[in-house]
């Protein structure tokens, strides 16, 4: 995911971020994309497939696409 992007509404270029909860204490962002059957708190150490969320934000209309980073 490190191509440029150009935002699909506006033609725009597209900055990479991430979610953010409004008061967080460190770290990164607590959301991770999960697939629909996993379960709710997986053992730590465990594998897993789940992946971070990668987020793009057009900086000139404000679009947002998301992307669930490579395994």
């Amino acid at each position: 995911m490190s191509d440029a992007k150009v935002c699909p509404k506006c033609s725009g270029s597209m900055a990479p971020g991430t979610l953010r909860e409004r008061v967080q204490y460190g770290g990164a962002s607590p959301y991770v994309w999960a697939p629909a059957n996993d379960v709710p708190f997986p053992l730590k150490g465990a594998p897993t497939t789940r992946r971070d969320i990668i987020i793009y934000r057009c900086e000139e209309c404000g679009y947002l696409e998301m992307y669930a980073s490579p395994a």
